[in-house]
């Protein structure tokens, strides 16, 4: 998951993974930072793609590029694929918390919406990709669940000319790919001590 902040203030989550390193590449201007969760760099998940490891940890990513089909497959069963993602929870999500989720799925287009990002990065040619590739120059935290079932650790740091400002990657060694979730209290102080400004010297 992915975190950033803007000069107006507001933090938020995006579930595709993606919103903070687009943010904070594609406008600069309205980003002073960048905290992400549990989301590889384009070009570190590029290369991760590249090697049988990860490409199995990915294996939705090509079951998502399919039509039509795969919006049939995750409504399902009352969501169960999606659902089955979400298992790794530690402690597990509660039922009210998986009812909020649904509801979200559930909005028209959300479905859609979601997959597409996966869509695109498996119809985007390497080449083109790499090149639309911009470096993030706000100051920027990774915070990454090392017992991540779809993103091995090794995605978590970024190249150093695409994030030539970051602060560090804090790895909390026993949570999930929801390490929002699995650590909220250390993560949130990480966010909050993050994003606090600096008082002047």
């Amino acid at each position: 998951m992915s975190t950033s902040k803007n000069r107006g203030g507001g933090a938020g989550e995006s579930t595709t993974e993606q919103a903070s390193w687009l943010g904070g590449s594609d406008h600069p201007e309205v980003v002073d930072r960048v905290a992400i969760l549990n989301a590889a760099r384009p070009r570190k998940l590029s290369q991760g793609l590249h090697h049988p490891g990860q490409l199995r940890k990915s294996w939705y990513f090509f079951l998502f590029d399919v039509p039509d089909l795969t919006e049939s497959i995750v409504h399902a069963n009352d969501w169960h694929f999606f659902r089955h993602f979400l298992q790794d929870a530690n402690p597990a999500y509660t039922p009210e918390e998986i009812d909020h989720y649904v509801q979200a799925w559930s909005q028209p287009g959300a479905t859609t919406g979601m997959i597409n990002y996966y869509r695109s990065s498996v119809r985007t040619p390497p080449k083109k990709a790499e090149a639309a590739i911009r470096p993030i120059t706000a100051p920027t935290l990774v915070i990454w669940g090392d017992k991540d079932r779809y993103l091995g650790k090794e995605l978590a740091e970024p190249e150093h000319d695409d994030v030539p400002n970051l602060d560090r990657v804090e790895h909390l060694p026993d949570a999930s790919h929801w390490v929002h979730h699995d650590e909220a209290q250390q993560v949130t102080q990480l966010l909050t001590d993050f994003f606090t400004p600096t008082p002047p010297a």
